[in-house]
């Protein structure tokens, strides 16, 4: 049989090159995707600044269980910023056997001016230099008033010991005198460094530390000083709920190093994890119908084969191990490509900023091992189930069924698809109340969900609609009427081409056009909540509140609104959920910003107070006068009351609070931009005259082109989702194109027949093309309403509106390229088909 099995292969060029191309296909893709996951969960950055403390103490997650007390569930999210730790926690640290010294330390994001340069700088206390160790080069430890320049910082700006340097803090803007230039042992930080004497940061940081690097006593190692500090610290709850300190060692410190460590590790995992698993649902459906209609066309070899005595075990097994050879060989090709794609595809989440420029591509065995057995899993199970039926049926039966099919569909599968179709129902329902980070994957489960239905009740609907709409196709003559035969009685062969394309349209409608609604109504929302004719930019990593003050007092400013952008958490169902924030000064605020209030007044935005989207608030139940429970974006805990529901939340932030209340828990504390409303042209001139005196290295842009730049982030920011629907949508138009080719490479005797029975080759081409216009038509059909059936509730829940944004074009696209596909794909081997002479062609494999 196994000699068998590879001669049917290698006559069959065609079925095997579509089933060798889904398999591959699906290798490539879970090999990316296993790659970037694994590399995501094996992240930890590098240490740098915290290179000689072989412990460290930090809080650099959020942390809150689930679920009863019996089986409780914790989950962790990563800070957006430094967490904070207790003032008193380094003394305790300190008293712990082994430890010789607990440095506390604390990051303090500054702009450095220097002789007409600006950069973006972190200040540290001196104390904490030892950590890297930072040792002077030249000039010596900084005291009151003074400071040290990393050594790389020093040569960039051309300063030196006695140099002046201007440093502009969230708090202050002092000028400072170098005392020294300091490099570190090892590889430098990733932010340009200066160190402030102790006490000068501990004032400027308001007493607040970050992280703790604990030096041990001579012969303690890193394994037994991480024991004794992690019985230093206090006992957490049984019941998490919020930002602990937690021991990091060894190359765990390299997550202590920034908060763009986690984040980028939980972005890695979350989009990898999405992904592959969406592209393996599909893999699923496309391989299992590649498989199912390549054993469908060799019912009479199979027949054939039954009549000369193989048994039905027999055929099994020849089938499978055809199954399973194309899938060795697609995973053995497959892996190169993947791991090359997974690498690539790191580039590009580096250079759009999704994750920092430390995170590499690990490459290991067990992404490939993984891709390439679920491959061959699927083929492998897939050709099995296919083979059942032709392995147990009569050899007449089957020579019988090669000719006519049999009608009906079983009562299990019209069953299962009855299920699928209640559980797709179903999620188009509940998806309404999908936030917009999990909107992707829950739509692609829906579509997935109801094209399983389709694909399960596909003969079914074929027949109906051969049927129902048989009759237009009378009015072709008799084409028409063979047209219409042809489909009705190979509609268990057309069952996987149908599904191929409503998934095609079913994906492409949901998934591209849910992101071209949320992208149309935040650049929407924001251009009509931008009241300010002029926006300031600041340079990195900010603008102090004071400057935005000294913009406020420019003649002709009318008013100046400073906006810090932020991250709130809050526990909503069974997770925990990051809300985008902004802090605003509420003074001249309507002459600048408008986020269309419904309830409430922002004239009370003050204090502990909030003002909250509405669609936010209606997913947490929220009104005005009501509390809002979170966690700040450094992990301090927070009440705030709602005094406001707004309905441009997409455009600006789902969370608007006090800019004194959000500053001191952002990265920097400073402002992201100023919105400035002037009194005319004349008073546009002055502002832009005026500003680099009062803010170094701003500019000035118009609203228009604020916008401009907005939208371009927007864009930036689903570049993403864009990938994975693109990818995704090529693996189904490979295969719809597959399955497409297959079914028509394999009517030789059918057509045969039909030119020795007299049809001419001009005949035989236009029932073909009325069988694609009733075949398409229905998958167009099913696709749209699935497309439909998920976009609608899914665009509502994520801006409000059950109208979608399709953009000129979209759907003639998404259609004209299905319609298109189906006709190429057929068209082109109809033709090759029918180039064979019907005498010879009568005697061919199908």
């Amino acid at each position: 049989m196994v000699r068998i099995a590879w001669r049917m292969l290698t006559q069959r060029p065609a079925s095997m090159l579509a089933t060798f191309l889904a398999l591959w296909f699906a290798v490539v893709i879970v090999t990316m995707c296993g790659a970037m996951l694994e590399s995501g969960v094996r992240y930890n950055g590098t240490v740098a600044r915290y290179a000689a403390a072989p412990v460290l103490v930090a809080a650099t997650d959020i942390q809150v269980t689930f679920g009863p007390r019996q089986e409780p569930d914790t989950e962790h999210y990563p800070l957006a910023v430094r967490g904070r730790l207790d003032p008193s926690l380094p003394a305790r640290i300190a008293a712990a056997p082994g430890v010789r010294e607990a440095v506390a330390d604390v990051a303090l994001p500054a702009r450095l001016d220097a002789g007409g340069r600006t950069a973006p700088v972190e200040a540290h206390p001196w104390s904490a230099a030892r950590l890297a160790p930072f040792t002077l080069r030249a000039g010596a430890a900084p005291a009151a008033g003074q400071v040290v320049l990393d050594q790389s910082l020093a040569g960039r700006i051309g300063a030196r010991p006695g140099a002046r340097v201007r440093l502009g803090f969230a708090s202050a803007a002092r000028t400072y005198t170098v005392a020294g230039v300091a490099a570190p042992a090892g590889t430098a930080p990733e932010t340009p460094t200066v160190f402030l004497d102790d006490a000068g940061a501990r004032a400027l940081a308001g007493g607040v530390t970050q992280v703790i690097g604990v030096l041990p006593d001579p012969g303690v190692g890193p394994k037994t000083l991480a024991g004794a500090v992690g019985r230093a610290l206090p006992p957490a709850p049984a019941r998490l709920t919020g930002a602990y300190p937690h021991v990091y060692s060894g190359v765990g410190r390299g997550t202590v190093e920034s908060p763009a460590v986690g984040n980028g590790r939980e972005f890695a995992i979350s989009v990898s994890g999405v992904f592959g698993g969406c592209a393996l649902l599909i893999a699923v459906l496309v391989i299992a119908g590649t498989v199912g209609l390549s054993v469908r066309q060799r019912h009479r070899d199979i027949a054939l084969l039954r009549a000369l005595a193989a048994t039905p075990r027999q055929v099994r097994r020849m089938v499978v191990r055809e199954a399973m050879a194309l899938g060795l060989l697609a995973g053995a090709l497959g892996v190169g490509p993947g791991l090359l794609f997974a690498d690539r595809l790191r580039d590009q989440f580096v250079a759009r900023g999704m994750v920092p420029e430390t995170f590499r591509t690990h490459l290991s065995w067990l992404p490939p091992l993984v891709a390439a057995g679920s491959a061959l899993v699927i083929a492998v199970v897939a050709a099995w189930m296919a083979s059942l039926r032709a392995s147990r049926i009569q050899p007449t039966a089957a020579l019988a069924e090669t000719a006519v099919e049999r009608g009906g569909v079983g009562l299990v599968r019209s069953a299962l698809g009855l299920v699928a179709l209640a559980g797709g129902i179903t999620l188009c329902v509940v998806s309404g109340s999908v936030s917009g980070d999990s909107a992707a994957g829950t739509s692609i489960g829906t579509v997935f969900t109801l094209v399983v239905a389709v694909a399960l009740l596909s003969p079914l609907l074929i027949r109906a609609a051969a049927a129902t709409f048989g009759r237009l196709l009378h009015l072709a003559g008799a084409t028409g009427r063979l047209a219409r035969a042809t489909t009705a009685t190979s509609a268990r062969r057309l069952s996987s081409v149908l599904s191929c394309l409503v998934l095609a349209v079913g994906l492409g409608g949901s998934l591209w056009f849910m992101q071209t609604s949320e992208l149309h109504v935040a650049s929407r929302q924001s251009r009509a909540g931008l009241v300010a004719d002029q926006v300031v930019t600041p340079a990195a990593p900010g603008l102090r509140p004071e400057e935005a003050a000294a913009i406020r007092r420019i003649g002709g400013v009318t008013a100046a609104t400073g906006v810090v952008h932020g991250t709130l958490f809050t526990r909503q169902g069974g997770g925990i959920t990051d809300l985008p924030a902004q802090g605003v000064d509420t003074e001249g605020l309507d002459r600048t910003l408008d986020l269309d209030v419904t309830r409430g007044d922002l004239a009370g935005l003050r204090g502990d107070a909030v003002a909250v989207d509405a669609l936010t608030a209606q997913s947490m139940h929220l009104r005005v006068g009501g509390r809002f429970r979170g966690w700040f974006g450094d992990g301090t805990l927070v009440t705030l009351r709602v005094v406001a529901i707004y309905t441009r939340g997409l455009g600006f932030a789902a969370l608007t609070l006090p800019h004194d209340t959000l500053a001191p828990h952002t990265g920097s504390g400073l402002d992201d931009a100023v919105f400035v409303a002037t009194a005319d042209p004349h008073a546009t001139a002055a502002l832009r005259a005026e500003l680099d005196a009062v803010a170094p290295g701003s500019s000035v842009v118009s609203r228009d082109a604020f916008q401009v730049g907005l939208d371009r982030n927007l864009e930036e920011n689903a570049w993403t989702n864009k990938v994975v629907t693109a990818v995704l949508l090529i693996y189904v138009v490979i295969a719809a194109v597959n399955t497409l080719a297959m079914y028509a490479l394999g009517r030789r005797r059918e057509f045969a027949v039909l030119r020795l029975s007299g049809t001419t080759r001009t005949q035989v081409l236009r029932m073909v093309r009325l069988e694609q216009v009733l075949l398409l038509g229905l998958a167009l059909v099913l696709g749209a309403a699935i497309a439909a059936g998920t976009l609608i509730p899914m665009v509502r829940g994520i801006t409000g509106s059950a109208t979608p944004y399709i953009p000129p074009g979209g759907w003639v696209a998404v259609l004209g390229g299905v319609v298109l596909i189906g006709v190429v794909a057929t068209l082109l081997p109809s033709r090759r088909v029918l180039r064979t002479r019907p005498v010879d062609g009568i005697g061919l494999r199908e």
